[in-house]
């Protein structure tokens, strides 16, 4: 309608009517509500990570989901599990970087290894000395994973699996490695759901969702070796470093490409992920690439956002990926307004909106436009935070519109060779709220997406 901002585009064009009465967009099968984990005793024993443990867990073709996780971390390994029961996918455990956190996952019966890494049960913070540390342990964990003879996908805690990704990786046998990446064009476009083209390997590979055969350990025993010379050096660098020696030669028809050279000879046949499919904090919530291909992606990845653990879990709620308690969703009493959003504050340029409701790159804002349009919406978001003080309840955030994307470095409206599209018209709240240094903000606010989200009811 004329006046009318329009949504950004969806999975799917069906509206649906939620338990509440509510009509909706339909939501994404893994917004459906999931049984809470088991509470049970947990032992005394500090089962250790082992061949016999590794292939309990493994699948009968020999596949296993592994992650890790901190004490302060639980939650996000809670929400991965629960994704991972209702798609009814067993074959996982999760290894504990110490002992408060093993105990932890023992008492909700989740499958766990202790690692007793002797770093900090608190956040890590990137690019601080327990990050780089954490990374050590991580390739550490990949090279045992390799050595006890399973096919592991291991994953950062954060980085959300949605679709089973077995039947994917049967559908490779050839490949040895499987990465993700931060790449942030599907080389393919959004009807092809393989791998990345040639040009995908040009981008960083990103080790929070990487897929290892038991056949590469002589790779990942160097990649151990390298990370362990070069502590203050990034794990993530020095796994595309050495992946890459020896390489040589284009893809072939799956698009896996012959890299690291093994001393008996051959090489390491690797691919890179679809990258909307596959997805990072970009690619899904800024691009919504999985979103435009009408599809529900495989895995989501809380990178590229702006808020630390807090951010990533209102992201991740934002997208109704996460699993919070029931009283969440319940109460007390919230409150919430509906957004003054001037089309001509969205569109201040003119321009032909295209069916997603983005213009022309030529088209978008400037920034004192992007400015005009975020701070109009935050005289109504603090307005709206001063009234739920006064009045006792719970701030429901509108959906927020922005002219322009958000990076750590000078850009022309959106990061140097993304598909983002202008202007976004599901900003995260990331991109214009610090919820990190809100702290904890769940007495004070939910998720633009909490009344359309299946749990509320």
């Amino acid at each position: 309608a004329e006046g009318v901002v329009p949504n950004a585009s969806w999975w799917s064009d069906r509206m649906v009517e939620l338990p509440g009465g509510m009509w909706c967009p339909k939501p994404p099968p893994f917004a459906s509500a999931k049984p809470a984990l088991p509470l049970v005793k947990a032992g005394e024993e500090k089962p250790r990570l082992t061949s016999e443990l590794a292939k309990k867990h493994a699948s009968a073709d020999n596949m296993l989901i592994a992650t890790y996780v901190n004490y302060n971390r639980l939650d996000f390994a809670f929400t991965l599990v629960r994704h991972l029961v209702a798609l009814q996918q067993p074959h996982y455990l999760v290894g504990a970087l110490d002992d408060e956190a093993g105990r932890g996952l023992q008492a909700r019966g989740v499958p766990t290894f202790f690692m007793s890494s002797g770093l900090t049960t608190k956040d890590y913070g990137w690019g601080t000395k327990n990050f780089r540390e954490l990374g050590l342990h991580k390739v550490n964990l990949v090279l045992e994973l390799a050595k006890t003879g399973v096919d592991c996908l291991t994953i950062d805690a954060d980085a959300f699996i949605l679709r089973d990704p077995f039947p994917y990786f049967r559908k490779l046998p050839e490949a040895e490695v499987l990465t993700s990446s931060d790449h942030l064009v599907a080389t393919n476009g959004y009807t092809d759901d393989g791998l990345e083209s040639s040009s995908g390997f040009s981008s960083a590979f990103n080790i929070g969702y990487i897929f290892i055969r038991a056949s590469a350990p002589e790779f990942v025993q160097q990649w151990k070796e390298a990370c362990f010379a070069n502590k203050d050096a990034w794990d993530q660098v020095l796994f595309a470093s050495v992946l890459r020696r020896g390489g040589g030669g284009g893809v072939d028809e799956h698009r896996l490409k012959p890299l690291f050279k093994k001393a008996g000879g051959g090489q390491v046949k690797a691919g890179v992920l679809p990258v909307s499919l596959f997805a990072s904090g970009h690619t899904h919530f800024v691009s919504r690439m999985a979103h435009l291909m009408r599809s529900t992606p495989y895995m989501v990845h809380t990178t590229f956002q702006y808020g630390g653990a807090q951010g990533k879990r209102h992201r991740l709620r934002e997208g109704m990926m996460w699993e919070d308690a029931p009283e969440y969703y319940s109460g007390p009493d919230f409150l919430t307004y509906e957004l003054d959003l001037p089309r001509a504050l969205v569109y201040p340029n003119g321009g032909t909106v295209g069916s997603d409701g983005t213009l022309p790159f030529d088209k978008r804002a400037s920034v004192e436009q992007h400015f005009a349009l975020v701070h109009h919406q935050l005289a109504q978001v603090r307005n709206g935070l001063a009234l739920a003080k006064a009045t006792g309840r719970i701030l429901i955030l509108p959906r927020l519109v922005c002219g322009l994307d958000r990076w750590w470095a000078p850009h022309r409206g959106i990061i140097p060779g993304s598909a983002a599209r202008l202007p976004l018209l599901d900003c995260p709240a990331d991109h214009v709220l610090d919820v990190e240094r809100m702290g904890k903000v769940e007495p004070l606010l939910r998720e633009h997406s909490f009344l359309c989200n299946p749990r509320t009811p």
